[in-house]
């Protein structure tokens, strides 16, 4: 939906009052967990299709950490773990695919689905990655009102209050944003009910090429 073009020269003028201080996409946490006596435990139970275990060694394989770095396998661990609705191995490839690390394209677009699915599997810190997404413009076009819905939403969970303090004084001059926002904050819980984790990731596609969705041929 397109601002009229006076919100448009008004989001302009926040963007460049606020540019120092915006939320912007650090959370990193949001892992596999689980325990397995060694690394032989741990690879036995990833071949079982554990989400848990396929999560832990996909990361760790990406990273290099304890085995040799093979990054397109642990995307593709990741990516099974995230089918199966592990929301710990949705949020890990949403923030690979951010940021391009770990063998991953940088697509901040297709790494929204993967935080929509960490945040329906209760992983707290998607919700504040996709208000800090709406807020800086990543991977979507900036929205203050809607980043103020997940922001909301994110310190309800219990992470980040400051993030939604600070961009309340930000937009403070522009109630109906702040009125959107809470409505938002309403709406997304009612969004992620009776829904599995995996029915907001997009189709199964590289993870190493940014994503471009088959548009239907023309008449």
């Amino acid at each position: 939906m397109k601002l009229p073009l006076l919100a448009l020269l008004l989001t302009t003028a926040v963007v460049a009052a606020a540019a120092d201080s915006a939320p912007v996409l650090v959370s990193r946490t949001g892992g596999g967990g689980g325990t397995w006596a060694d690394l032989a435990e741990l690879e036995a139970a990833a071949t079982k299709g554990e989400p848990r275990a396929l999560t832990h060694l996909g990361d760790m394989l990406v990273r290099g950490d304890g085995v040799p770095k093979d990054e397109a396998r642990g995307l593709a661990l990741l990516e099974r773990a995230a089918r199966q609705g592990l929301g710990g191995a949705a949020f890990r490839l949403g923030m690979l695919l951010t940021h391009g690390e770990g063998g991953a394209a940088r697509d901040p677009a297709r790494a929204l689905a993967y935080f929509r699915a960490a945040a329906a599997a209760g992983e707290a810190e998607a919700f504040f990655n996709l208000g800090a997404a709406h807020a800086n413009g990543t991977g979507v076009r900036r929205n203050y009102a809607e980043a103020l819905g997940w922001l909301i939403v994110a310190r309800e969970r219990g992470v980040h209050a400051e993030a939604e303090r600070q961009l309340r004084e930000q937009i403070k001059a522009y109630p109906r944003w702040i009125e959107t926002g809470e409505r938002r904050a309403r709406e997304i819980a009612a969004e992620f009910k009776d829904r599995a984790p995996a029915d907001f990731l997009p189709p199964a596609a590289p993870l190493d090429r940014v994503f471009e969705p088959l548009r239907p041929a023309a008449p």
